[in-house]
């Protein structure tokens, strides 16, 4: 069946183009190439991608996934899950490629959300095919302008990619009860415990269409479509339990089962480290969840209290709680915009505006014989997608990468770190560790951003020190540091300026470096 369909899709479009392209494909190729492309082609300015290429770059070497840390003075010796070691020899062996590297990386992982987003596409379709073209785009833009702040080259990305993979698997058995939709999600499941530790979304997604229809059928409701049989939901609980087996082929085994759950746990990410916080309505990332929270989350679920099925009330509701209590999760907004759009889209095109627009919508979506009218719109496809890799190759040029570099990174810093040599153990900013160390390979760094790797005390101990709730020179005396790179005009920097015991050696107005004065 899931062939079937498929191939009936691809019937369905070469049919279309015998008759010709319809106008609204330029759009469809406007929201993927020259909106989605673009929009995520961002240089490398995270700083914890450094750390991962580092960690890919070891793997590459000694062909061997690091189980120790050996990089930071903080968690010298301690255990190095490493949960997410095939994404960092990809993202290793981008930055082999020399100079055009960060570029090169940063194209690919637009071109990760850029699937994601045609995934959904396809899975919105399966649900909902008589949704217009127009309403798809709606949806799309929405979830994607609200996942927009955590996009980049982020190995979290690969969980949107690999997340609505299983969302096409789930919703095309919702649409097609076959057992071959089922058959992806092992699949996804074993590539997932090798990219990133966040395939417990297979089974958060794939539970609650389980528990979804089990209680649509126990509550009796009637919602305007197909129920899965007792004997379908049982197939897909099937499918979900063999799904756990992969997961423990990967390089830790068995210990990967319990990683989600231990680096959950460790309280300083949710007190100290942004991203796993909520976000801040002071912000306006804060704001534009809050808006899309009141504008499509909480309408969905009201308007679709009858007719939604229970299984699309679970994920809108789970997920956007999840973003409520970090931020990281913004990168799930475009799955709970298609769903939510599963309930809206009826809603908004039975009133009277939607009435009236639909006719024009939908001979905009038709094919028009004319070969003047195919060329034209040909063209403008073909302006579109040149158009898209243009501003995603300025945006994610060697140029742009080394020009946002600097201002997100202490490249300055570094270079006179390197050039002059102050030490080997240095006390640093903690989002800058991964850049540090990538630098400069064969010294330690004090902290980066494997939080997961030293848990609970040495980041609470970190940030107790430089928001000066305890003094910061027992830290430093403990791990004999050297020096300190940290950005100017903090808390700490000003205590560093007053200290008898350092001196300021480098500023710019990124970073400053302090030395151990002589005196």
């Amino acid at each position: 069946m899931v062939a079937g369909s498929t191939t009936d899709g691809l019937r369905r479009v070469r049919a279309a183009l015998r008759r010709g392209i319809p106008a609204s494909w330029v759009a469809i190729a406007a929201l993927f190439a020259l909106v989605a492309l673009p929009r995520s082609a961002i240089p490398l300015i995270d700083g914890d991608v450094y750390w991962h290429i580092r960690a890919g770059l070891e793997v590459l070497d000694t062909g061997q996934v690091p189980t120790e840390d050996s990089w930071s003075l903080v968690g010298d010796g301690m255990r190095w899950l490493s949960q997410d070691w095939l994404s960092n020899v990809l993202l290793g062996l981008g930055w082999r490629l020399g100079e055009i590297g960060p570029s090169v990386l940063s194209l690919a992982w637009s071109s990760l959300v850029v699937a994601a987003l045609a995934l959904l596409w396809w899975a919105f379709g399966l649900r909902r095919p008589e949704t217009g073209w127009l309403g798809r785009i709606g949806w799309l833009t929405v979830g994607l302008i609200v996942a927009g702040p955590v996009l980049g080259v982020r190995v979290q990305v690969v969980d949107l990619t690999l997340a609505t993979a299983v969302v096409l698997s789930c919703w095309g058995y919702l649409a097609w009860p076959s057992i071959g939709w089922l058959v992806a999600l092992p699949t996804i499941s074993l590539a997932w415990a090798n990219l990133h530790a966040g395939w417990p979304l297979i089974f958060l997604v794939g539970g609650a269409i389980v528990i979804g229809e089990a209680a649509d059928r126990v509550l009796k409701r009637r919602p305007p479509h197909n129920m899965l049989t007792w004997r379908q939901i049982a197939l897909l609980g099937g499918a979900l339990v063999v799904s756990i087996m992969p997961i423990a082929v990967n390089p830790s085994g068995l210990e990967l089962y319990a990683y989600p759950l231990e680096t959950s746990s460790i309280a300083a990410h949710r007190d100290f480290i942004s991203e796993w916080q909520s976000p801040d309505p002071g912000t306006i990332v804060g704001q534009m969840f809050i808006v899309f929270v009141v504008v499509i989350v909480l309408p969905s679920l009201w308007i679709g209290r009858r007719t939604m099925r229970a299984a699309d009330a679970l994920v809108i509701a789970g997920m956007t709680v999840m973003i409520a209590l970090g931020a990281r999760f913004l990168l799930l907004a475009p799955i709970i915009a298609a769903t939510a759009g599963l309930t809206l889209e009826p809603a908004i095109s039975g009133t009277a505006l939607g009435r009236r627009f639909s006719r024009p919508l939908a001979r905009l979506g038709t094919a028009r014989s004319g070969a003047f009218l195919n060329v034209v719109n040909a063209a403008l496809i073909g302006i579109m997608v040149v158009a898209g890799l243009g501003v995603a190759w300025a945006r994610a040029s060697p140029t742009a990468q080394r020009e946002l570099v600097a201002d997100h990174m202490p490249v300055g810093a570094v270079d006179w770190i390197t050039a002059n040599d102050p030490g080997a153990r240095p006390f640093n900013q903690y989002s800058w560790g991964g850049y540090l160390g990538l630098r400069r390979p064969d010294h330690p760094i004090y902290i980066d951003g494997r939080s997961d790797i030293y848990g609970d005390r040495p980041i609470r101990e970190y940030a107790n020190a430089v928001q000066l709730e305890t003094d910061p020179q027992e830290l430093f005396d403990r791990y004999a540091i050297d020096y300190i790179l940290f950005p100017p005009n903090q808390p700490l920097s000003q205590w560093l300026e007053d200290s008898p015991i350092w001196q300021r050696e480098y500023v710019d107005a990124i970073a400053a470096v302090w030395i151990r004065s002589n005196e």
